[in-house]
């Protein structure tokens, strides 16, 4: 799945610091899986979704992560189904250096 919230941005922050995986794509509605990426985030800082931009849910590197999310006080959602729109799923390899 992918999202985004044409209304407001979205917030998430790192309780534990450490770090995590998100799945992001610039905004627009003809979205492409080739345009998806995923940030790779240390964990020392939070990150901040401008509205529009597409992404799904925050991936822990840990086995565990507790995350303060905040978002506005409209939460409308614009939803993709890449795996029944595009036929794909998405991974990312995380190589431990």
């Amino acid at each position: 799945m992918a999202h985004y919230h044409p209304d407001g941005a979205q917030l998430f922050f790192p309780q534990d610091r450490s770090a995590f995986v998100v799945p992001v794509a610039l905004p627009g509605d003809d979205l492409a899986v080739e345009q998806v990426i995923a940030l790779w985030c240390d964990g020392s800082r939070g990150l901040y979704i401008h509205p529009g931009i597409w992404h799904d849910g925050i991936f822990p590197a840990a086995e565990r992560q507790r995350f303060l999310d905040r978002q506005g006080r409209v939460h409308a959602r614009v939803s993709c189904d890449l795996t029944a729109e595009f036929g794909v799923y998405l991974s990312v390899p995380l190589v431990q250096g």
